[in-house]
């Protein structure tokens, strides 16, 4: 799809009354697969602004907005503005949405420009701003809109996204899966608060190489609850069969290569073996958890998402990654990734096969594979792409290498790779891969995730530093780069693990925070910023280790940003062992960074199952605040207490800038004697 487009169209046009009252417009391109939605308020709300929110993931939808009710009241209420949503340039399935110029940010821009010839026959001008904001896939390409349309946008909000040198990073993921996905419960358990400290102790060599290889690369600490079978993790295994199909077959068959050098290490993860199918499952059709698992691969509804077969299988979740081949019925000679397993059911994306499991039927016989899932698991040795990570001082010839990135040096020798590498380019994957320039004539607030399992701290970094690279000490007059610490890639309670692992939404929301109240005070302080040049609170202050961990200033006045810094204490510590019956004491701090606010909101779970009690505080910039508890069933337990606080204090209908602090109790039977 080229920018060559016919004219726009408009085939719905209306008012509606839900979620609020607005003006509906609905259209597209001729001669193109971009469709838009376009939602005015009525012109008592407009201030002469537009919002364009652009889909996560790969895109293809433009009717979202029209479930998120906080997002409306946001734009007509706060910011005076309509919003502008479109599919990105492809219909859902069409690929990753990021295969060119125009599902990078020309769809996006038709749309608003179309939407401003709307705006002006409605309210009479045209708007005199507009931005973009988006998390994950619609973040990067929000990068990409502000960066090469800055005739279109004046602002930019990306969140939950990176700009790693590295491409797809997802591959040590797969190694840590292939190695140690059963030892998951002792890893968590040691790294939650009142563990052991030590996710290595439990593990054998094997294991121990694949999680360390997944610090190494930046896999964000704390996150290790949320290390299960996730379809985006396959983006780039199927990413790179498209642009190095020839490594698949290379890791078998050419010395140094694991695969050809020594199989025999591999043959106790190695699957080889043939099934008939059970059942086939229909996404209308599946179960609620599963349902919704299949649809947040990028299924549509009315496709058979996924399978179930006759076999013996040992263990159904090292199913993940395999390659499932139909050699009979209709669908004989597809080839299907299994990029999410859910109990029995086996599952893919669209964006990986497009027809899915349409045409299998009961009886269908198939084989699983994980030849090319094993080598995948090794790419990240074979694609280093040191020239990225490693600059050398013209003047001296002393070698750097970008910060949060050190930890590759393990598969190096002065800073020359010690297997061979591939010399075909990378794919970009959800993060724009290396496209991203860090140049543009606007101002940014670039909101990202301590816990992201999918988007990670020295990617992050990596953008920050191609803004700094570009504007130097001017920096600070365009950019902003927000922490939300104990925040993940989405909503908490919409976590894979909530509808698979643990079926345990609560679990989540009490374990992380969402991140809605800080994208609201973005967009507030992107518009204050740009039309009057009000500058928002500054960046996060952090740091970074050398294999890509973060940690954050403890101190509210030295972290900046907008999120309150929290902690809490059980029996005065991060764990506390306690009989049935005996009060546990807890206390908790919270506080404001300065000029971000007040907190608002003070709530404790004490039981870890996202059922918060409300404690009434005053609004202030800092609160600590005591309870006591006690617990009548034996058990370990993670109390967590969570503070939302607001630039413009209590009231209103609106998201909190939120954060928690847990700390362990482990509750036992009592003593008899």
């Amino acid at each position: 799809m080229t920018e060559s487009v016919g004219p726009a169209f408009i085939d719905v046009d209306e008012w509606r009354e839900t979620p609020r009252r607005h003006r509906y417009v609905h259209g597209g391109f001729e001669g193109s697969h971009t469709l838009f939605s376009l939602y005015l308020p009525p012109p008592e709300h407009y201030r002469g602004r537009f919002f364009q929110y652009l889909e996560g993931g790969s895109g293809g939808h433009e009717t979202l907005i029209a479930t998120q009710k906080w997002i409306i009241n946001l734009a007509f209420d706060d910011l005076g503005g309509y919003l502008v949503e479109s599919n990105q340039g492809h219909y859902p399935n069409e690929g990753m949405g990021f295969a060119n110029n125009w599902e990078l940010f020309g769809a996006s821009a038709a749309s608003a420009l179309f939407a401003k010839t709307v705006a002006a026959e409605m309210y009479g001008e045209a708007p005199h701003h507009g931005y973009v904001w988006g998390g994950s896939g619609g973040g990067s390409r929000s990068i990409y809109c502000l960066e090469n349309r800055p005739d279109v946008y004046d602002g930019a909000s990306p969140h939950v996204i990176w700009s790693s040198p590295l491409g797809s990073v997802w591959s040590p993921i797969g190694l840590w899966w292939l190695h140690t996905h059963n030892k998951l419960d002792e890893i968590v358990d040691a790294v939650e608060p009142g563990g052991s400290g030590d996710p290595f102790a439990s593990l054998s060599v094997a294991e121990r190489d694949s999680l360390s290889a997944l610090y190494r690369y930046g896999y964000p600490r704390g996150a290790e609850s949320q290390l299960w079978s996730f379809s985006p993790w396959m983006w780039g295994f199927f990413g790179s069969t498209q642009s190095d199909a020839g490594y698949y077959e290379d890791f078998w068959t050419r010395p140094g290569y694991l695969g050809h050098d020594d199989p025999g290490r591999l043959e106790s993860v190695r699957i080889r073996t043939t099934a008939t199918v059970r059942t086939v499952i229909v996404g209308k059709e599946a179960p609620t958890d599963i349902g919704a698992l299949a649809e947040s691969a990028g299924a549509v509804r009315d496709h058979s998402v996924g399978v179930v077969l006759d076999g013996e299988f040992e263990d159904m979740e090292a199913l993940f990654g395999c390659t499932l081949t139909f050699t009979s019925g209709a669908a004989r000679g597809r080839s299907i990734i299994i990029s999410s397993v859910a109990g029995e059911l086996l599952s893919t994306s669209g964006e990986f096969c497009p027809e899915m499991f349409d045409g299998a039927a009961e009886g269908d016989e198939c084989t699983i594979d994980n030849r090319d899932f094993i080598a995948w698991c090794h790419w990240f040795l074979h694609n280093l792409s040191l020239d990225l990570l490693v600059t050398a001082d013209p003047a001296t010839g002393r070698k750097t290498w970008l910060p949060g990135f050190e930890g590759l040096r393990a598969y190096t020798l002065d800073d020359k790779p010690i297997f061979p590498q591939r010399s075909a380019p990378m794919v970009p994957q959800e993060g724009g891969g290396t496209g991203h320039s860090g140049r543009f004539e606007g101002k940014m607030i670039h909101v990202n995730s301590t816990h992201d399992a999918q988007v990670w701290p020295n990617g992050v970094a990596a953008y920050a530093a191609k803004v700094r690279a570009d504007q130097g000490d001017r920096i600070d007059e365009s950019y902003r780069l927000w922490w939300v610490e104990n925040a993940p890639h989405g909503a908490p309670q919409v976590l894979g693990p909530a509808l698979t692992r643990d079926k345990s939404p609560g679990l989540w929301r009490s374990r992380l925070v969402d991140y809605d109240g800080v994208t609201a005070q973005a967009l507030r302080d992107l518009v204050t910023w740009v039309e009057d040049g009000i500058a928002p609170p500054p960046s996060t202050a952090y740091e970074m280790t050398s294999d890509g961990g973060i940690t954050l200033a403890l101190a509210a006045k030295e972290r900046g940003g907008v999120q309150p810094v929290v902690a809490v204490a059980a029996n005065g510590g991060a764990r506390t062992e306690v009989e049935v019956g005996e009060p546990v004491h807890f206390a908790a701090t919270a506080e404001q960074p300065p000029g971000a606010g007040v907190i608002v909101a003070a709530e404790w779970d004490f039981v870890g199952d996202g059922t918060f009690e409300w404690q009434a505080i005053d609004a202030t910039e800092s609160v600590t605040v005591e309870a006591t508890h006690t617990y009548n069933t034996p058990g370990t337990y993670f109390a967590c207490f969570r503070v939302g606080a607001h630039r413009d204090g209590p009231g209103g209908n609106r998201p909190y800038a939120r954060n928690n602090a847990r700390a362990r109790v482990v509750v036992v039977a009592p003593t008899t004697g």
